[in-house]
């Protein structure tokens, strides 16, 4: 023979009939480097993984907390969005005031003024509930209104000379 051992025997693979501990005792192949450079070794790398069964251990994280303080105080609430709704689907007079003064909430946070945004915020928000409200009372008196008036069309509906309220 010539001194050369001859190629490596093939590497097997665990066997699911095993058990684990006797599976862990086959390390993989040896891992031939390139020419020129150092032998790879795995360890140097990378933390040995857990086998199935095992907890991963636990790595330290840092939290990080950024606190942003606005000059002058906290940003407040416009109230745009409520005032929009206000407007588009309920009474559209108080509204349209509570999108101003929204309007004008904004500015003033731009301005760096949040005493006057809170204020401003605050009138809108009022306004977009009283836009709410009364278009919510005007439906109910509306409704009872036509109520009424088929109902007083209905008893005259039986005396044959009398019109009925709508000619």
């Amino acid at each position: 023979m010539n001194g050369n051992p001859g190629p490596a025997p093939p590497y097997q693979y665990p066997d699911p009939a095993k058990g684990q501990a006797e599976n862990q005792k086959q390390p993989y192949p040896p891992q031939q480097p390139y020419p020129g450079q150092q032998p790879y070794s795995n360890q140097q790398l990378y933390p040995q993984q857990p086998y199935p069964g095992q907890p991963y251990p636990q790595q330290p994280h840092a939290v990080q907390r950024v606190v942003v303080s606005q000059p002058g105080g906290v940003a407040t609430n416009t109230n745009t969005v409520l005032a929009w709704i206000a407007c588009c689907c309920f009474f559209w007079p108080l509204g349209l005031v509570a999108i101003i003064k929204a309007r004008r909430s904004e500015e003033a946070i731009r301005a760096g003024n949040m005493e006057e945004a809170r204020r401003q915020g605050e009138s809108a928000k009022k306004f977009a509930i009283g836009a709410i409200v009364v278009d919510v009372v005007l439906g109910l008196v509306g409704g009872i209104v036509i109520i009424i008036l088929y109902a007083i069309d209905a008893i005259g509906a039986n005396d044959p000379d009398q019109k009925p309220w709508y000619y």
